[in-house]
């Protein structure tokens, strides 16, 4: 897959993700609106967390098992028996893993949030019931994402978490007004969605909803041993959500909510950038890997890592600057109070620093899977989450959430630094003295745009609590386009690649 294929894949799925991201991030405001910081806040955010957290770790890293498997075989048609085994097998493990959360809901809630006691406890035990099939419909959307990126069908799998925020978003209206519960069955319902979308997709490449099962396929065997490494690497790299919910359950009433809401920030250029590059990167990469081309893999890594600095260098100095006026804006509303405000920015501005070392992680954790290595992943994010968890016991009780959130930041940079020293051994010839010297030029242009910011978000008021929501708009649209425009400018008169690419294809 060449540059301009992943540019051109990748600004079909920016457009598709950005609908996603707003579509979502309207969600989130909605919740902030009817809960705030409060008990029945937090106790749905906790109630939410096994059903995402355990989706997300389990479809995600199948998928990134099956993918360089199923990129072996697209020209085989046993392909279609290896990828619905896969699935059948995963979505069966998955779905006793939910009737047994149904049954074990009160200990597994005790043993995430043993701090929750009377109600709080009462309306998380409801909402996790609730929620807790969704893990299935999540996984399996997860898992169909992977075989049709494989295809090159990135359309599809983009669409669905479009779909699944509107259908939450629309029925809101006649179910927000039971709260918790009520936003659980939107949950639920929009997880449905997310996995159907899928297959009619799926079946154009002939892989049907019924079960083709060929379970003495030795490649089904790889995957499903492939993936354990890997779901325990996606349980350390998302363990903080875990280890959050314990803390968190123990100190006053909103700090679970404040470090949801400021992760969701947090994740945003994620959500909109590193996850758009990364899924158009990761079959290059499978590619590159399967036909032992070397150089192509460490250029396609080098490009994953410049891109995705590109964009989290910038975002990450946009949170820690305005986090405050970004909190504001986006979430003070409704329930919502300044309170609310200053505990979720107080959180934001350590999560800050943690965008780019986790995005950065993401490139070379793909790196590593395409080369079939799922051990190395696991141990340097096992190593990661270990920092996190000794950060948070020392700092909880100083700072608060806020001490949370500093202790996974600082987790994260272990993790990158880790990555990349191992990157070293296993992709001998590494440009990296090229590549220090591109980090480097957007360093410098991060600098002037964070500058250009504070000053220009100043003089527009954006630190001044009584500013109306049209002045927070305004301001915040000044701030970051003077200070964008500066950026692009700076990285231009840089010479960095990318961007004179991007240049030179707009100006065509």
């Amino acid at each position: 897959m060449s540059k301009q294929n992943i540019f051109k894949a990748s600004t079909i799925l920016l457009v598709l993700f950005v609908a996603s991201r707003v579509l979502g991030f309207v969600r989130e405001q909605v919740i902030a609106a009817l809960l705030g910081t409060t008990l029945q806040s937090d106790a749905f955010v906790v109630a939410a967390t096994i059903p995402f957290t355990l989706s997300t770790i389990i479809g995600v890293s199948a998928g990134n098992a099956l993918l360089p498997m199923y990129t072996g075989r697209l020209q085989d048609a046993s392909r279609v028996y290896l990828a619905s085994t896969v699935l059948f097998v995963v979505g069966a493990l998955v779905t006793l893993l939910t009737v047994l959360g149904l049954i074990f809901t009160p200990q597994v809630l005790d043993l995430l949030a043993p701090g929750f006691t009377g109600e709080a406890r009462r309306t998380a035990l409801l909402c996790t019931q609730i929620m807790l099939p969704s893990t299935v419909f999540l996984t399996l959307g997860f898992l169909a994402k992977a075989v049709l990126n494989a295809h090159r069908e990135f359309t599809v799998p983009a669409v669905a978490p479009v779909l699944q925020n509107i259908v939450f978003i629309a029925l809101i209206i006649p179910l927000g007004g039971f709260m918790g519960p009520g936003l659980a069955w939107c949950t639920l319902a929009g997880a449905l969605v997310f996995y159907l979308y899928n297959l009619p997709a799926m079946g154009r490449f002939g892989i049907p909803w019924r079960p083709l099962l060929d379970t003495t396929d030795p490649d089904v065997r790889r995957v499903l041993i492939m993936s354990i490494p890997v779901i325990i690497t996606a349980l350390a790299s998302r363990g903080f959500v875990f280890v959050d919910r314990w803390f968190g359950s123990h100190l006053v009433e909103g700090s679970i909510a404040a470090l949801n809401f400021a992760n969701r920030i947090r994740e945003l250029p994620y959500g909109l950038f590193v996850a758009v590059v990364s899924s158009v990167l990761f079959p290059a990469l499978a590619a590159a890997a399967e036909r032992q081309d070397m150089q192509l893999l460490r250029d396609r890594t080098a490009l994953g890592l410049r891109l995705v600095a590109l964009i989290t260098y910038p975002s990450a100095t946009l949170m820690l600057v305005l986090a405050v006026p970004v909190v504001r804006l986006l979430f003070e509303r409704g329930a919502f109070d300044t309170t609310a405000t200053i505990a979720t920015a107080s959180a934001l501005s350590f999560y800050a620093f943690s965008v780019a070392a986790m995005s950065a992680s993401s490139v070379l954790t793909y790196t590593f899977l395409s080369l079939r290595d799922a051990l190395m992943p696991l141990w340097v994010g096992l190593a990661g989450l270990s920092v996190n968890i000794f950060l948070d016991y020392l700092l909880v009780d100083r700072m608060g959430h806020a001490g949370l959130a500093l202790g996974n930041t600082i987790g994260s940079f272990v993790t990158a630094i880790l990555f990349m020293f191992l990157l070293s051994s296993r992709l001998n010839g590494f440009d990296w003295r090229g590549q220090g010297i591109d980090q480097l030029k957007i360093i410098v242009a991060t600098i002037i745009f964070s500058i250009i910011l504070w000053l220009v978000g100043k003089y527009t008021g954006l630190f001044n609590e009584n500013i109306s929501p049209w002045g927070q708009l305004l301001g915040m649209t000044l701030a970051v386009g003077t200070a964008g425009a500066a950026y692009l400018l700076t990285l231009i008169f840089l010479n960095v690649k990318e961007i004179i690419m991007m240049k030179q294809k707009f100006i065509k």
